[in-house]
């Protein structure tokens, strides 16, 4: 029952979700977007950055809760 609620409590639904495809990454539950342009984008979790590097990113979606960005993505890092 243990591992049940630990699992719970690590896929809260306000937890920021990152997930990378073809291309792409997608986020859920985002913070802030400090930074953008066509080689770089920097966003704000509740703990981290997220600096994208590449070119030719566009933002594909943009709610106050999701993001969608694709583009030659070349680097991720979290700092």
């Amino acid at each position: 029952m243990k591992a049940i609620n630990n699992l719970k409590e690590y896929l809260n639904e306000e937890d920021t979700k990152i997930v990378i495809f073809d291309s792409k990454l997608y986020v859920s539950h985002y913070k802030d977007i400090k930074s953008f342009d066509s080689n770089k984008f920097i966003l704000e979790t509740s703990d981290k950055q997220v600096i994208l590097n590449g070119k030719n990113i566009s933002i594909h979606k943009l709610t106050k809760e999701e993001l969608l960005i694709s583009g030659d993505i070349e680097t991720i890092e979290l700092r």
